[in-house]
């Protein structure tokens, strides 16, 4: 079955990335080792990010402000070049990611990472916020055919109107979008989650969260809202160095975040009103049943003080009331026999 329709379209699931993107350091080992811990924790797909320094940055290029404190090198290229993985390393993961059973998937950065993943046989492509009015990307990546899963963080509904529509001109004919808050982590004040709901209204594909904030509520709220794809940043260890280390998640939190989403998803059910199977041991129990309210006699003609209802609920439900009260009774009855059809008239 082709990428998009068995982890997106077909998938009954929501699909749960692990955003490893660049806490791997340069070091494909910690790659592997980040693919491992993800596939252990549940996840079903690892992203990473392919990119040059050559094909992204210029010089007039700054550092991001959420990088303050957390990163040392004195030029964007050095912090480039310590991050960096090549074509082969990328092939390498992928081949990693299905042994251990989880997609692979990775943000094209730029030209040469949207390359990249095409010569290594990637079967979808993410594009990340920053370039929601890339046209000289997303032209690019719409000409591949290849599914895309874009990132929505930073942009207006029209920018976000703009590049959907450029990458549909050009070819993409399965897309999914991601809403998220750009920030590392991001304020809950920020994440404007029903923003999902205008997503899903407007552009008809399955819309997923990029979740950056701590903790797991805003991507379960993001579920309960319909989410189809939930993203988080992921790290081995938050004390490792690197500017997304501290807002990522580590194994046995993700582990946590996806059996908090796998539990949501059994709790939202399909919407119809019924009653649950783990319900029904219960009514006996604790619903009521018609009584007599006290002694009773033959030909005794039932008002509302000859008639209570208490529990347990194994008799004549109390919504039967109407159908019991005015009738006359066949037979004796004790205080707090139950009644039935059969002994009215």
């Amino acid at each position: 079955m082709p990428w998009f329709e068995k982890y997106i379209l077909d998938n009954d699931s929501v699909f749960i990335i692990a955003e490893a993107g660049i806490n791997h350091n340069g070091d494909l080992d910690t790659a592997k080792r980040l693919v491992d811990a993800a596939a252990a924790a549940g996840v079903d797909c690892v992203k990473f990010q392919t990119f040059s320094y050559g094909a992204s940055e210029s010089k007039h290029s700054i550092m991001p402000g959420y990088f303050a404190g957390r990163e040392h090198f004195s030029t964007k290229k050095e912090w480039y070049d310590s991050i960096f993985l090549s074509e082969e390393e990328f092939a390498e993961l992928k081949r990693h990611c299905e042994k251990r059973g989880v997609a692979f998937l990775s943000t094209a950065c730029d030209v040469y990472g949207l390359e990249v993943l095409v010569n290594i046989g990637a079967e979808c492509v993410k594009i990340a916020s920053a370039d929601v009015n890339n046209d000289y990307l997303l032209k690019r990546v719409g000409r591949t055919g290849l599914p895309v899963i874009l990132s929505t963080g930073m942009s207006t509904i029209e920018e976000i109107d703009h590049g959907v529509q450029t990458l549909r001109n050009n070819g993409t004919s399965q897309l999914a979008i991601t809403h998220c808050t750009s920030q590392y982590p991001a304020p809950f004040d920020s994440l404007n989650l029903k923003a999902i709901l205008t997503l899903k209204e407007r552009h008809k594909v399955p819309v997923g969260f990029s979740d950056h904030t701590m903790g797991h509520e805003a991507a379960i709220a993001a579920v309960a809202l319909g989410s189809r794809i939930i993203e988080k940043h992921f790290t081995l260890d938050r004390k490792l160095p690197g500017v997304d280390q501290a807002a990522s998640i580590e194994p046995s939190e993700m582990e946590q975040l996806v059996k908090a989403v796998r539990n949501i998803e059994k709790a939202l059910g399909d919407g119809e009103k019924t009653v649950a199977a783990a319900e029904k041991e219960n009514a006996a129990s604790m619903r009521r049943s018609l009584m007599a309210a006290r002694p009773l006699k033959a030909g005794t003609v039932l008002g509302e003080n000859d008639i209570t209802a208490k529990r347990p609920g194994t008799g004549m439900p109390p919504s039967k009331l109407d159908n019991v009260l005015g009738k006359k009774l066949k037979v004796d009855m004790n205080y707090e026999d139950l009644f039935s059809e059969d002994m009215l008239r």
